[in-house]
């Protein structure tokens, strides 16, 4: 039976197993040991529908000169501090790529990751750091026109899928106002990537510096918006890092009125200036009592168009296509920089690493996948429509190995919903939030743009080739 003539199928069925895709995160060793084995399949829910690749087939309602991104605007940012109790920074700041002048033999990987870093930190509501930075530091940020909320994980499985790319994953897919929430789904919060090996951890631990004004950050996660098809998208993903020569010619008065002085930013200015806010203790529907989230403003604004990403393989890789590889999570992101660096036994040569701007790439990437991308808005339309229409409205979205096909089903009565009710009345009415509590930390001025465009076309790009290229993890886990 077809389900309102939209391509998903409604079923009856039986619980099935599954887990969803791998992710990448530092180290997390100082405040909670992650588990080191994999966690058994979370329950799922009863059967409601089914996405088969046939429903994909039509895409003729999807215009193909919009299955592309536009409009790409950064829109907020923030660090995980490495503390045991909650903590973010906003807007933080990216490590910078300080490379090191003699190479030197790195210590191979050998710590524990999270496959999900802000599920990790925050199991209840992971979605709720993100939301939280766009409405501090955008307060004005127009929430009813937002189409999707989702991360470089939960689109770029969609994205595979519809490649025909198998991989298992899940995610809760939820609707808050107008808003579809995509949110990722492990078997366990705290699950962590298997098998790790190689350099990709330690790589970037030693060629890249956390600011002084940022000191004991693990990650930094950003926010874009940008328009797919007529879907509007805030995207969330982990920025490995930032070249400072970039931010200084593409941002320079943005940077400046967003600045913290870094020489003055002690904890007892922040808490005099800004403040800080704990978040979470008395919402009536945390499903940890206890648990909260403490929000800091520390950081400066870093533009999109400094950012990189980067991959660490043997040398004896060279010859194989890894920028190819990673196009398509790059495209989700909108990351212009790659950073590859090879490797001989652990020592990184500067003139083994290549330090890549991959605008034209991602460009060219996106013309040849047009059809892809059309039934990639086919689909996430599909899901939109679906959600919209649920009385609960929310479900979960389950892919297997091996079968071509998207489960819908049922969500479990113990899953949290996205966000706490309070953020979800924020979310609602606009972002605006007149109480005092939630004016505290927007470090800007009064004609201040309340997000910048991207603006990769402006600015003269130095070239790096001489320093290296774009590295980044073992490249074993995916985001």
């Amino acid at each position: 039976m077809q389900q309102r003539g939209r391509g998903i199928r409604a079923r009856g069925g039986r619980n099935r197993a599954g887990y969803s895709g791998r992710s990448r995160g530092f180290a997390n060793k100082s405040w909670r040991k992650p588990q080191a084995q994999e966690t058994p399949a979370l329950p799922l829910g009863s059967r409601l529908a089914d996405v088969h690749e046939s429903d994909l087939a039509d895409v003729s309602t999807v215009d193909e000169k919009s299955a592309k991104i536009s409009d790409c605007k950064e829109i907020a940012s923030f660090n995980w501090l490495n503390e045991k109790e909650p903590t973010i920074l906003i807007p933080g700041n990216p490590p910078a790529w300080t490379p090191l002048l003699h190479p030197s033999k790195l210590k191979e990987d050998d710590g524990e990751y999270f496959r999900d870093q802000n599920a990790a930190r925050y199991p209840s509501y992971p979605m709720q750091p993100a939301i939280e930075a766009i409405l501090r530091q955008n307060p004005h940020f127009p929430t009813e026109n937002i189409d999707i909320v989702g991360c470089g994980s939960t689109v770029g499985n969609l994205l595979r899928f519809v490649r025909g790319v198998d991989r298992e994953f899940r995610m809760l897919v939820e609707v808050v106002g107008s808003t579809v929430f995509f949110i990722r789904r492990e078997n366990s919060s705290r699950e962590v990537i298997q098998n790790v090996y190689g350099y990709g951890h330690s790589f970037p631990e030693t060629y890249t510096t956390w600011a002084s004004g940022v000191k004991g950050s693990e990650s930094h996660q950003r926010l874009i918006k940008y328009t797919l098809g007529d879907l509007k998208c805030v995207v969330r993903f982990e920025a490995d890092g930032y070249f400072p020569e970039l931010a200084q010619e593409q941002s320079k008065d943005i940077r400046q009125s967003a600045k913290i002085d870094r020489e003055t930013d002690t904890d007892q200015e922040l808490a005099t200036i800004f403040g800080d806010t704990i978040l979470g203790r008395r919402d009536p529907d945390s499903a940890i009592g206890n648990e909260s989230i403490t929000v800091r403003s520390a950081g400066d604004h870093v533009p999109q168009a400094a950012i990189f990403d980067l991959k660490t393989r043997s040398i004896r890789k060279k010859d194989n296509d890894i920028l190819g590889e990673e196009l398509p999570r790059l495209w989700v992101s909108q990351i212009p920089n790659f950073l590859l660096a090879f490797h001989k036994a652990g020592v990184f040569d500067m003139e083994e690493m290549q330090i890549l701007n991959v605008r034209e790439k991602l460009a060219q990437w996106e013309e040849d996948e047009r059809d892809n991308l059309r039934k990639l808005v086919l689909l996430l339309k599909l899901l939109v429509d679906f959600a919209r229409d649920r009385p609960s409205g929310r479900f979960e979205l389950v892919h297997e190995e091996g079968k071509r096909v998207l489960e819908l089903r049922e969500v479990c009565d113990d899953v949290p919903k996205a966000l706490p009710t309070t953020l979800s009345e924020r979310w609602t009415k606009e972002g605006l939030d007149t109480s005092e509590n939630h004016q505290l930390s927007s470090p800007r001025t009064e004609d201040q743009n309340e997000y910048a465009d991207l603006d990769w076309d402006n600015g003269s790009e130095k070239d790096y080739t001489a320093c290296g290229s774009k590295c980044g993890y073992c490249g074993f886990c995916t985001h």
